[in-house]
């Protein structure tokens, strides 16, 4: 986080007499530095002027709107603003406002995505979101990338993987698969199989976890990407 190269200090005098030593005024020094420290100022002020500033910060930070505070779109201010509202995600988190919090909500694909994806933050484990895999095992970008162009063709995609790790030797594949967001047919799933059996011919490890196993035991997946991470 950058610092601003401002710092207040509490100055103190005294007033000594025979029977005790008694306060005699309390100043605050603001100092300035420019950030090359060619040059310091000091501003000797009370806590009144202090306390009038603060407002004056305070009210310029509070008229800023969430789409402002996050370099984002109006509309997508308003999204986050209503999450932030009446998501159960969103209660409370630690990371609003922060770009984690972009990422869940305008990145990934699902609650369930967006439920693993706190957990694995929460725990410190480092992984990349929408990680794309071409049919070589490689990072392959997937922007913008469509069935109907011929120069920039999804073909070249083997895979997205929801949750991509990678630390050493070890490479997971995390997914969600929920019965709401990523309802499967037969054929799906037979697609899903043959991915998986590709992604482990070129050395990656394939975790697939339900939306119950998101829900109702998202610690078991944290011990189990940590035991293959660990390993």
């Amino acid at each position: 986080m950058p610092k601003l190269p401002i710092s207040i200090e509490k100055i103190i005098t005294f007033n000594n007499s025979r029977s005790e030593i008694e306060v005699q005024e309390t100043k605050y020094m603001v100092t300035l530095t420019e950030k090359n420290k060619t040059w310091i100022k000091h501003i000797y002020t009370d806590r009144k002027e202090l306390e009038y500033l603060r407002n004056q910060i305070d009210k310029v930070l509070n008229s800023e709107s969430i789409a402002q505070r996050m370099n984002v779109s109006e509309e997508k201010g308003q999204i986050i603003e209503e999450k932030y509202k009446n998501d159960s995600l969103c209660l409370n988190c630690s990371y609003q406002f922060s770009p984690s919090c972009l990422t869940c909500l305008f990145t990934l694909q699902s609650p369930l995505e967006r439920k693993l994806y706190l957990e694995l933050k929460r725990n410190y484990i480092y992984f990349t979101v929408q990680y794309g895999i071409n049919h070589f095992g490689e990072k392959i970008a997937v922007k913008d990338k469509s069935y109907d162009n011929q120069n920039n063709n999804f073909k070249e995609v083997l895979t997205i993987v929801d949750f991509f790790i990678d630390k050493g030797d070890v490479k997971l594949c995390v997914y969600t698969d929920g019965h709401t967001y990523h309802e499967r047919t037969e054929e799906q799933a037979q697609r899903d199989r043959k991915i998986d059996r590709k992604l482990q011919e070129l050395g990656f490890i394939v975790l697939r976890y339900t939306g119950k196993d998101v829900n109702e035991n998202a610690s078991k997946i944290i011990s189990d990407i940590k035991k293959w991470i660990k390993s």
